[in-house]
């Protein structure tokens, strides 16, 4: 049901204007300058990355399966749009499903780390705490156990009153949680000789299809990572975790690399020519760059007669695929700056 709701609305959003395959990469958040341009241009950032473990073969069932109950006929190169039914049913799903918990774009590549350090934490700190440092830890992974045998050091001294504030923080955060999914949290969690469920356990505990889980446990991480970011000092220790998280800017390095020379005030061209690669490549960094960049110098390279123009074939079109927006601008507008606007853009759904 989640997962369907989930499918249904990125398909409505992208209206034929993008295939089946577009919904996959943006749910696995595939780091492509196309993907989170989609994300961008059709106002689907909180979908993007939200299922990293998400399998082609589940994934294709799932159309199928849409597709065999009337719900999402295929149309031409692959792609679909929901039917009114599936509409119909859609709103009526919306408002049971935590959709509004989700803030992918922002949270897909630190939520994980943030789940695990703190399931690992709480494993680790607990068992300390009843004599017990022979355990089978929940996560092996060095950007988590590190971290957690830092904190472990950091804590060991006063370990009961950093549990007993963890414990009043989680409590006082699931209280703006359903008791369902205040239920799917707790019950995923590990302590002195208890390991909390699996997706497979959590899923015939609460009659949630399989392919539901993890995206209820990654609404409910974003949300908790929400509230903590909003009201820092009601949660300094979950705040003190949250802050401690690995930092990324969501560019590729080579695309860091170009940005480095455009802060030095490079030139595209200049640029080319210092990292030995072809025009088209830059203008490619330069695209992924605007993607995530607020202040983008897009006048530098697009003056303000040409940006409405384009905006208006953009709307025109309603399919934001460049072939088709650059048949209804001038000959002197390049492929490049039709890009430009429309990562630095927001159009109407």
């Amino acid at each position: 049901m989640f997962f369907d709701t989930i499918i249904l609305t990125c398909c409505a959003r992208f209206q034929a204007g993008r295939s089946i395959s577009a919904v996959f990469h943006l749910l696995k958040g595939k780091r492509s300058i196309q993907t989170v341009q989609d994300a961008h241009l059709y106002q689907l950032e909180q979908f993007y990355g939200i299922y990293p473990t998400l399998r082609k073969r589940s994934f294709d069932e799932r159309i199928q399966k849409l597709e065999k109950n009337g719900y999402l006929p295929l149309r031409s190169e692959s792609a679909a749009v929901p039917t009114q039914e599936a509409s119909s049913w859609m709103d009526k799903q919306k408002e049971k499903l935590p959709l509004r918990y989700f803030n992918g774009l922002h949270y897909c590549r630190l939520a994980p780390v943030f789940l695990e350090r703190l399931l690992l934490l709480i494993q680790t700190l607990t068992n300390s705490r009843m004599g017990n440092l022979n355990f089978i830890p929940v996560v092996d992974k060095p950007v988590v156990t590190d971290w957690v045998k830092q904190a472990f050091y950091r804590y060991r001294k006063e370990q009961d009153t950093y549990l007993n504030g963890l414990y009043k923080e989680l409590y006082q955060i699931l209280g703006h949680f359903t008791d369902l999914e205040a239920s799917i949290f707790t019950d995923s969690l590990t302590g002195y000789q208890q390991y909390g469920l699996s997706s497979f356990q959590v899923g015939e505990r609460y009659d949630i299809e399989r392919l539901d889980v993890p995206l209820y446990k990654t609404a409910l991480i974003h949300r908790m990572l929400t509230i903590i970011e909003k009201e820092y000092p009601l949660y300094p220790l979950l705040g003190r975790i949250k802050s401690e998280l690995p930092t990324e800017s969501g560019l590729s390095k080579s695309a860091e690399k170009t940005k480095t020379l455009l802060d030095k005030q490079y030139e595209a061209e200049e640029i080319a020519v210092v990292r030995r690669l072809k025009l088209n490549t830059i203008y490619d960094h330069l695209v992924e760059i605007a993607l995530y960049d607020d202040e983008f110098p897009l006048s530098k390279y697009v003056n303000s007669t040409e940006q409405t123009e384009i905006e208006k074939a953009a709307q025109k079109t309603l399919s934001y695929k460049l072939k088709d927006i650059k048949q209804e601008v001038g000959e002197s507008i390049s492929y490049f700056q039709i890009r430009l606007v429309l990562a630095t853009e927001r159009f109407p759904s």
